[in-house]
């Protein structure tokens, strides 16, 4: 399902800024770790990069896996797994998962300190840029790699702003601020980015966000809506909503529905896996 054919547009200066100055700084570094969210893969993958990135080593980081349909995550890990893509499928506040990224960047590291003693030069740190679109759990990858609060951490889209170094005793983290693309000429992928919270969500309407998240889920999670709300979805999004408000009591002073209350809890509930395990994008299909 298509909201409308208009490409969605939020790329604030310090995007702009920051897109710039991971342009001035990717020959300074060994890898770079793109972040992308499990439920939305294609869509939290920045196009960007493909150009920035060249020949550079990387290593995707597939964030919240928690949040995401197991089998689908499954299906991705195979897609990945044929095709070559060096990834890791991660919870971020899973200790076994901060190993594993650990042990996988610790063998880039081997790799670049095995070829400089080759060439006679003096083992160094790996350099590695970490890279993700707006809360995808970057601050999050980082503090964990850390092992300290080294970047701030926000739920929200756009927290951090700058780029930093942060050292550890096997390699060197260059955190960036999360860059999106100038224009998201693929509506759906817009869409997706707004429903798990990558994007501001005032920047679409949340009537027909709320819209497209209850089909999707009726086509896809059947179960999901009634096992949380108690409520049937009988093909009529206008009647689930009345029904959901009155029965969420979400009502103004004149005893008027709030839809749009209405709307934002059940958009919160999704963001938050409240509903359950939910993946927007398939392997074949996006």
């Amino acid at each position: 399902m298509k909201m409308n054919n208009n490409p969605i547009n939020w790329f604030p200066g310090h995007m702009a800024k920051a897109l710039r100055e991971i342009q001035e700084k990717i020959q300074l570094v060994d890898l770079i770790i793109e972040l992308v969210d499990a439920r939305a893969i294609n869509s939290t993958s920045n196009p960007l990069l493909k150009d920035i990135i060249k020949n550079k080593m990387s290593l995707k980081v597939v964030s919240k896996i928690d949040l995401a349909d197991e089998e689908i995550t499954l299906q991705w890990q195979k897609y990945f797994k044929e095709n070559q893509i060096d990834a890791v499928f991660v919870n971020l506040n899973n200790k076994t998962s901060v190993n594993t990224i650990n042990n996988k960047i610790k063998e880039y590291a081997k790799k670049l300190q095995e070829k400089d003693v080759k060439r006679g030069l003096k083992p160094r740190n790996l350099r590695v840029m970490v890279t993700g679109i707006p809360n995808v759990g970057k601050s999050t990858f980082i503090n964990s790699l850390a092992k300290k609060r080294s970047a701030g951490v926000g739920n929200k889209p756009g927290f951090t702003k700058a780029q930093q170094w942060i050292h550890t005793k096997d390699y060197d983290l260059l955190d960036t601020p999360g860059v999106l693309w100038p224009n998201l000429s693929n509506n759906d992928a817009g869409i997706k980015l707004a429903l798990i919270g990558c994007v501001k969500s005032e920047i679409l309407p949340n009537m027909e966000l709320a819209k497209y998240a209850i089909e999707f889920l009726d086509a896809n999670y059947p179960n999901l809506l009634y096992n949380k709300y108690m409520l049937n979805y009988e093909k009529d999004f206008s009647k689930f909503l009345e029904k959901y408000a009155i029965k969420m009591g979400h009502l103004f002073k004149k005893q008027e529905l709030d839809y749009e209350r209405s709307c934002n809890q059940i958009l919160n509930d999704l963001k938050n896996g409240l509903l359950g395990k939910v993946s927007w994008e398939r392997v074949n299909n996006g």
